[in-house]
């Protein structure tokens, strides 16, 4: 009997564990972004400088990866509001790789097509200078061919209040879902 009970204890345990680490590590700094080159689009004028952030990529024309992500940092913005973390706390900052064909209406639209309403998830847009030089900062891979067709690594980013770099997660691919719980630990420890 005793055995038995601590066979069912020792997963909460290393639960507990595992989620009382995560938030006391010192996150690493492994980079940094010297400026932010984007317009946002849609009529939300926040100012994002100052607070955590979330930086992830997109195209409108995505088939799997960017639609699936979405739908998983909706699940992020739920997590956070468990945890009575408010969005003026931090961002959530989708920039997309085709400016080209991703016009401010198209991005709009793609909003609209996820719901995405909150003030604290922002979508950018510039040029494809810009974003190609933002994308290095970051070491973010994406290319266009000839045809139109997109293809991008799948790394998200943690940036803190200073714009230093301070986490990469994985976007959501046919197998993995995003490490939502994790992201989250990472924002909250960087929330001030």
């Amino acid at each position: 009997m005793k055995k038995s009970i601590i066979l069912l204890m020792l997963p909460i345990v290393f639960w507990i564990l595992y989620a009382m680490w995560s938030k006391a590590v010192e996150l690493p700094q492994i980079g940094k972004v010297p400026e932010w080159p984007f317009t946002e689009v849609g009529e939300n004028k926040t100012n994002f400088q100052g607070k955590p952030k979330l930086v992830t990529f997109f195209f409108t024309k995505c088939p799997d990866v960017c639609p699936t992500t979405m739908w998983d940092l909706t699940a992020l913005q739920e997590v956070m509001e468990d945890r009575g973390i408010s969005q003026d706390k931090y961002f959530i900052i989708a920039i997309t790789v085709d400016p080209e064909y991703d016009t401010e209406d198209k991005i709009v639209q793609y909003k609209k097509l996820f719901n995405i309403e909150d003030p604290n998830w922002l979508f950018f847009r510039g040029t494809e200078e810009s974003t190609k030089a933002f994308s290095n900062y970051l070491n973010f891979y994406y290319d266009k061919n000839e045809d139109g067709f997109v293809t991008h690594s799948t790394s998200m980013y943690i940036v803190d209040d200073k714009d230093s770099i301070r986490a990469q997660h994985n976007m959501a691919t046919r197998k993995n879902k995003v490490a939502i719980e994790e992201i989250a630990n990472h924002l909250q420890q960087l929330i001030k």
